[in-house]
């Protein structure tokens, strides 16, 4: 197997690879700003060692996060944040070192074999093991590294079989007592039965008196809320795309078809959008109708032409900008001089003044919230950012300066302090009508009173919920209701659950408890579903605590 491998790592297949280009950049998250470089301060530059790595060193990151990337393809597991990226590294690190530690052994040429027919990226639709899809992927894997793509998936599969091996000891067989699933069991097929009655908050308008004393005293107990923090004094040049398209070369057939097959869906979807739609009778099957056999020929001028140049345009803009950045840092050019106005006026370009901004409304702005945020960590000695794309164009963040926090006076923000005001006194008052309301629903179901019949004449909004449990409680039902009537006993009314704009009051008809024996299906699932969450927990927990160890205490 493992020959055979080797065997097709240097074929043909490039374009599913890159896919994984796209997750393999977020590699560079943890050298941002740390690293030294052409955008970056030479002696900030600190070595964070992590179980014999360099977890701010860009070739020892890239090389795992090319690993990394490799493992979640195979894996189907889709990178949703900086934060998962960063946490699926440290935990690959980690879990390699305790497997060193105690000797997981690499696994021989058989083992390898099942575990590769084990991968999600080579199970089809119909569940079975797809030999051709795994010779498409090395094949993509070895054109894309012809130098050190020859074991590069072999690593990667050793390397998950041991972490697969490690991770299902450490996650053992799940422990817990019977009465936990007891307990669980009667919880979810206990029956209830109940009635609300709702207070609509928004409907909801009491007399409000803010004088002028009042709102001072406010204003005077809640001035953090009122003070503007540090803001960014910052201006940004643009590198448009639209600038270069003269510039991009004229592409081959075979670089267009590739184009093609990368974004084929894109395309399908342009086309088919501009087609006519059929008309369908009455009495066909519209499951039946198939789709535009969507051909390279098709869309090349229309579509796969403009979108490939402006790509490229992308991509030029993208250079200048990480060129202009480069000559700033090589010349160690000075922001404000007649250096910095003539190398920007030789770009033909200008300064764009930023209205200032806070840390807060860095994600609030037009512009991408990581080239603001980035401003913070900006000074006079270091004013300009990294590239960062505006959708087809790139741009840099030249810093100016910073405005240090202050507290308005009272008079300017007086409008916000009486909308503050009359929202807390609102909110409060709100709160003082769910007490008087209880007190009235109690005092009417002691004299005989249906809890219906109470809540109507209290103007509530009632609803009788039929007899259901936990299992098959009805959609519409609130789930912090569901919640709070699986703990209420027979008869009582809840105090008032506030969900979003709406107040609920639950008063629980019955509840009848079953009785759970040991040979019950239900609990005997529910042991097999707490044992497999305890096993999941325990794994987790003891991965982060590895995690957590092996960092410096700084970090």
């Amino acid at each position: 197997m493992i020959s055979w491998i080797q065997h097709h790592l240097i074929r043909h297949g490039r374009w599913i690879f890159l896919v994984l280009l796209g997750i393999i950049i977020v590699a560079f998250v943890f050298t941002i700003g740390n690293t030294p470089g052409c955008t970056s301060n030479r002696n900030a530059y600190k070595e964070v060692h992590f179980y014999g790595y360099d977890l701010n060193s860009p070739h020892e990151m890239e090389a795992l996060g090319r690993k990394l990337a490799i493992s979640n393809q195979l894996n189907r597991i889709q990178i949703q944040s900086d934060q998962q990226y960063q946490s699926l590294v440290t935990s690959r690190i980690a879990l390699l070192h305790l497997a060193d530690k105690i000797g997981i052994p690499t696994p021989d040429q058989a083992a390898i074999g099942e575990f590769i027919k084990t991968r999600k990226l080579f199970i089809e639709s119909d569940g079975q093991y797809s030999r051709d899809a795994m010779t498409r992927f090395i094949d993509t894997i070895e054109t894309e590294y012809p130098a050190d793509g020859k074991g590069l998936v072999l690593t990667v599969f050793e390397e998950d079989y041991r972490i697969e091996s490690l991770t299902e000891a450490l996650a053992g067989p799940g422990y817990l007592l019977p009465s936990e699933a007891r307990a669980q069991t009667q919880r979810n097929r206990t029956e209830l039965k109940l009635t609300t009655a709702t207070l609509d908050y928004k409907t909801f308008e009491p007399e409000i008196q803010a004088d002028e004393t009042a709102l001072e005293a406010h204003y005077d107990a809640n001035t953090d809320r009122y003070q503007i923090a540090e803001r960014i004094d910052a201006s940004y040049i643009t590198f448009p795309a639209q600038n270069y398209l003269e510039k991009v070369e004229e592409a081959t057939d075979e670089e267009l078809r590739e184009y093609f097959i990368t974004n084929r869906d894109h395309f399908i979807d342009q086309y088919e959008a501009e087609q006519a739609v059929p008309e369908i009778s009455e009495n066909e099957d519209v499951s039946k109708i198939e789709k535009l056999a969507v051909q390279f020929e098709d869309v090349r001028d229309e579509f796969v032409i403009p979108d490939f140049r402006q790509e490229q345009a992308s991509r030029l803009a993208n250079r200048k900008a990480q060129t202009f950045a480069y000559t700033l840092y090589s010349n160690s050019v000075e922001r404000d001089t007649d250096t910095f106005n003539t190398l920007l006026n030789q770009t033909g370009l200008s300064l764009k003044k930023l209205e200032p901004f806070t840390a807060k409304e860095a994600s609030q702005r037009a512009l991408p919230y990581e080239m603001l945020e980035s401003a913070f960590a900006l000074n006079d000695s270091k004013y300009y950012s990294d590239p960062y794309p505006i959708s087809d164009d790139y741009a840099i963040l030249i810093f100016q300066g910073r405005i240090a926090p202050h507290l308005p006076a009272y008079e300017e923000v007086a409008a916000a302090v009486k909308s503050d005001y009359e929202a807390e006194e609102k909110r409060r008052l709100f709160n003082d009508e769910s007490e008087r309301i209880k007190s009235e629903l109690d005092v009417e179901i002691n004299t005989g009173k249906s809890f219906a019949e109470a809540a109507e004449r209290l103007t509530l909004k009632v609803e009788e919920v039929d007899t259901f449990t936990a299992m098959n409680a009805p959609p519409e039902l609130n789930r912090s209701v569901l919640q709070t009537a699986q703990d209420m006993k027979e008869g009582e009314i809840s105090q008032m659950i506030r969900s979003g704009d709406t107040g609920f009051f639950v008063y629980l008809e019955s509840k009848e408890v079953p009785e759970v024996s040991d040979d019950n299906e239900d609990f005997n699932q529910t042991k097999e579903q707490l044992a497999r969450y305890g096993s999941i927990m325990r794994r987790r927990s003891l991965i982060n605590e590895l995690v957590t160890s092996g960092l410096p205490e700084t970090e």
